[in-house]
């Protein structure tokens, strides 16, 4: 470290010059500048005075006895504590060879004889600015030794008069840059900048040189082994006599270990050292986060609270250790039923990972906070999985462990708008889950425990209803705008609970969807009515288009293809009248094996047409990436096209988009005779609705196709 003094009250100037009488004129002058002198009269004594004194800025004669000026500079700039100290030669050589040896010694700058004693000390003052910028930087490095080893640092310098840009050699090994005695461009000092930072890195810089201010900047660079260093880069303006800008001075400096030091902190912070799951600090953060997004948005979101049975009894029997080992498995387990239980919560037609948040509060109580849910109902799934999850046997230093919790959960706005208040009422809900039995859930409000029960019935019955034959379907005619006729006709599956009486899709799908039945569900409706079709036929009506609605859930898991091609092999009509109706949800998988089958079932001649679009993440992408033919344009939009004249931009725009591509285009859900006229006017192909027709039995549908058109 460079030696300060803390009595010095004034900057201490050294004045190296073998002429006596110039060295008190530079002297004298100094000191009516602020300035304390000492002096020397040859370079070797300069640099004895040097490393006792420890001067903040040199005056350095070239030609002396003894030792000149360069040699001098040269010998300080090796002293351990030579690094900081602002050298100017003064010099009577006009030769630019003088000049550039002097810094190739390591002075900062030079003055030529006869001096002008008033610019001197303007010139030294500004000198002595720019040595204790670089002293401040050495004492930040000392800040950073809680990283355990000192932080390497390197300068640069670009000339603003001249453009000329200078890297040390420390900045060079710092950034990987093996410069062979070439010199070092200024592309080349960005260029191990790794892409993702590279663009703002240069807009920050380029921003720093126009207005002349000091630049601070973190960004990472490629290493060697393949790994990231993390670079601190800093700069600041060097104004002359004339406070005219002429230097940007910069440091760069490796901060990977600063930055892993932080991230540790972090975690300390915001993590529970036990699970490294969020810990009380970082979930109240999130948790209030989320009630601000959630009243600006209006949307809803659920909050468990967990409790394990009887922990107490573990840590008593066996030991905080095995208690300890316990919570880390329960933790673990949490994880892996919430993130394979994502698709329960519906968010946004797919599940993000940031609307998830698991945290352990302390003790034997976790939380889990799941945002944007459709429907409150969807926690209870959740709930439940975790429920039959967590009792596993474990086996700790030979002893059998198994635990239940109990599980309470409050919803947002419906049980509060506070974070407090939300955690409370779960933790209230948890204590009655507890009074109930243990090993249960318990919403706070009594009306969703009700719903829950409800729809876990439909759980239960629905596994049963394939095989009790409780499925039928209905179809709704399609019609060819032009002419009115029957094109096709879209199959509709209902459900008649042998108590309940006929339950909407919209409430027994998507819990089809978490049981995986819907997989036989959606084998049942395509056989079905691919048969229908064919009876049809038999019957002597022509081959219409049957197009039927398959749930996306796992399609590529569905083996739908092997469904497919048995269909196939028991109808006589053509693959061709086939159309599978799938969502833009399906489309957002975005994954090898969906589009895999996407494309597979376009390649058997079978129709695609893409359902309720508009309404979720329509991107003129998805058209051009995923072989769809049809674009069925959704309802909402239809139903209000008279009313609403944006609706009415959209369909349009929509129509447009999908003619340009070669798609076909259906109008859903008409319902009166102006919407009927309006959608032909602006040139829909097809359309279905009420007006037409509901849907109706396959009698009824019968009947239709001896009409031929509505």
């Amino acid at each position: 470290m460079i030696n300060t003094d803390e009595k010095r009250k004034k900057p201490l100037a050294l004045v190296v010059d073998d002429e006596p009488s110039l060295r008190l004129l530079i002297m004298a002058a100094l000191k009516k500048f602020g300035f304390d002198a000492i002096e020397a009269k040859n370079g070797r004594q300069g640099v004895e005075l040097f490393k006792s004194e420890k001067p903040d800025i040199i005056l350095m004669d070239v030609m002396m006895p003894d030792m000149d000026g360069f040699d001098a500079c040269k010998m300080i700039r090796q002293s351990p504590d030579g690094n900081y100290a602002q050298i100017l030669m003064v010099t009577g050589l006009e030769d630019t060879e003088s000049t550039k040896k002097a810094f190739d010694v390591g002075a900062n700058g030079f003055v030529t004889k006869p001096l002008n004693l008033v610019m001197l000390g303007q010139r030294v003052k500004y000198m002595l600015r720019a040595g204790h910028a670089f002293r401040e930087i050495d004492i930040s490095r000392s800040r950073l030794a809680k990283t355990q080893e000192l932080a390497k640092i390197g300068t640069w310098q670009f000339d603003l008069v001249t453009n000329e840009f200078h890297c040390s050699l420390e900045a060079c090994q710092l950034l990987g840059l093996n410069n062979n005695n070439k010199k070092v461009t200024f592309n080349d000092f960005l260029s191990p900048i790794i892409n993702e930072d590279k663009d703002l890195v240069e807009e920050t810089l380029e921003k720093a040189f126009k207005t002349k201010n000091p630049s601070n900047q973190n960004y990472r660079i490629h290493s060697v082994n393949g790994s990231y260093k993390h670079i601190l880069n800093k700069s600041e303006v060097i104004f002359d006599e004339q406070t005219q800008s002429i230097l940007m001075l910069g440091i760069v400096q490796d901060v990977t270990q600063l930055k892993k030091a932080e991230e540790e902190i972090r975690l300390l912070a915001f993590y529970d050292s036990l699970t490294g799951l969020a810990n009380r600090m970082l979930f109240m953060d999130r948790l209030d986060h989320t009630i601000m997004y959630s009243i600006r948005e209006k949307k809803h979101f659920a909050l468990l609270f967990l409790d394990l049975d009887n922990f107490k009894r573990v840590n008593d029997t066996l030991g905080h250790h095995i208690g300890d080992m316990l919570l880390k498995k329960v933790a673990e387990t949490i994880k892996n039923s919430i993130r394979n239980s994502d698709s329960a919560t519906r968010i946004d037609k797919q599940a993000r990972q940031n609307d998830l948040l698991i945290a352990r509060l302390g003790g034997d109580e976790f939380t889990i906070l799941i945002a944007d849910l459709k429907d409150p109902e969807y926690a209870a799934l959740i709930a439940n999985r975790l429920l039959k999850a967590i009792p596993a046997v474990h086996i700790f230093e030979g002893n059998e462990v198994s635990i239940t919790t109990s599980i309470g959960i409050s919803v947002f706005p419906e049980d509060g708008n506070r974070a407090d208040i939300l955690l409370k009422n779960a933790d209230t809900a948890m204590y009655h889950a507890k009074n109930q039995g243990r090993n249960t859930y318990q919403y706070f409000m009594n009306s969703m425990n009700k719903a829950a029960i409800e729809r876990f019935a439909i759980d239960r019955d629905i596994k049963k209803a394939l095989k009790n034959k409780e499925f039928f379907l209905y179809y709704q005619p399609q019609l060819d705008l032009s002419n009115r006729k029957i094109v096709g006709a879209e199959a509709l599956i209902r459900w008649k609970h042998p108590l309940k009486g006929i339950i909407s899709p919209d409430k027994f799908i998507p819990i089809a969807e978490e049981s995986e039945v819907i997989i036989q569900i959606n084998k049942w409706v395509l056989f079905t009515a691919c048969y229908q079709v064919e009876k049809w036929i038999k019957q002597g009506f022509r081959p219409i288009r049957i197009a039927v609605n398959l749930s996306g859930y796992k399609l590529a898991k569905q083996k739908i293809i092997e469904t497919i091609n048995n269909v196939l092999q028991n109808i006589s009509f053509g693959a061709q009248n086939i159309e599978i109706e799938i969502t833009e949800n399906i489309l957002m998988q975005d994954n090898e094996e969906t589009i895999s089958t996407l494309k597979k079932i376009k390649d058997m001649n079978l129709k695609i047409a893409l359902d309720d679009f508009g309404t979720g993440y329509s991107s003129l992408n998805y058209l051009m990436s995923f072989p769809v033919d049809t674009i069925k344009i959704d309802r909402s939009f239809v139903m209000n096209c008279t009313s609403k004249n944006k609706n009415l931009v959209i369909i349009k725009a929509i129509i447009a988009m999908g003619h340009s591509l070669g798609k076909k285009i259906v109008a859903e859900g008409i319902e009166t005779e102006e919407q009927y006229h309006l959608m032909k006017k602006i040139g829909c192909d097809e359309a279905q609705g009420y007006y037409f027709k509901r849907p109706v039995s396959k009698d009824e549908f019968t009947k239709l196709l001896a009409i031929g058109s509505l």
